[in-house]
């Protein structure tokens, strides 16, 4: 398990350095295995094939915003909108890795559709750093964190290091889910 889970990471940076260079729509399974020096025959079991990439780079971040987040903030929304700030932030030194790989993905549905349990699997785990985890809806919840997230990134990958405007799309977006799901029905 512990092979498997480093040959996963492994071709998460593999995956991440190749889309620093090159677009998703030429991004091979085979040069991925190759930059990660992982044998191709020992990838016959990854579900997904090259779709299965953007599962592995979301797992990836999760850990690593999981070392740079600190929660200091009194409310699950303050903590939502730190979390997804630290994830953006632990990406900052890969926005052309981010940009080709959220440009590929725009055309290419399929994978979007094939990998939607890893989007919310990566906005769930983001949840529970926040904190957020409780109540009523929590996946429909952690599918809206993961559309906020979305949302944010093509602004993100224009903004200055300030961050401003990214910060400010990820407020007003998180301002319309509060709540959501959170309330109990009245009687």
């Amino acid at each position: 398990m512990a092979k498997a889970a480093n040959n996963d990471d492994k071709l998460a940076d593999a995956a991440l350095k190749l889309l620093a260079k090159r677009s998703w729509r030429d991004l091979a399974l085979a040069d991925v295995a190759k930059g990660a020096k992982v044998p191709l025959a020992q990838l016959q079991d990854l579900r997904g094939g090259k779709s299965a990439l953007v599962g592995l780079i979301l797992k990836k971040i999760g850990a690593e915003t999981t070392k740079a987040y600190k929660p200091e903030s009194d409310t699950a929304r303050e903590r939502l909108f730190d979390v997804a700030l630290a994830w953006l932030e632990t990406n900052a030194r890969r926005k052309p890795a981010i940009r080709s790989l959220y440009e590929g993905l725009k055309y290419d549905p399929i994978t979007l559709i094939s990998e939607r349990k890893e989007f919310a699997a990566a906005a769930n785990w983001l949840m529970t750093l926040a904190q957020a985890d409780t109540g009523p809806a929590v996946q429909a919840r952690a599918l809206a964190l993961a559309a906020i997230i979305a949302r944010a990134i093509p602004m993100w990958l224009e903004d200055d290091a300030e961050m401003a405007a990214t910060m400010a799309r990820l407020d007003s977006d998180l301002s319309r889910m509060d709540g959501f799901g959170r309330k109990s029905p009245s009687r």
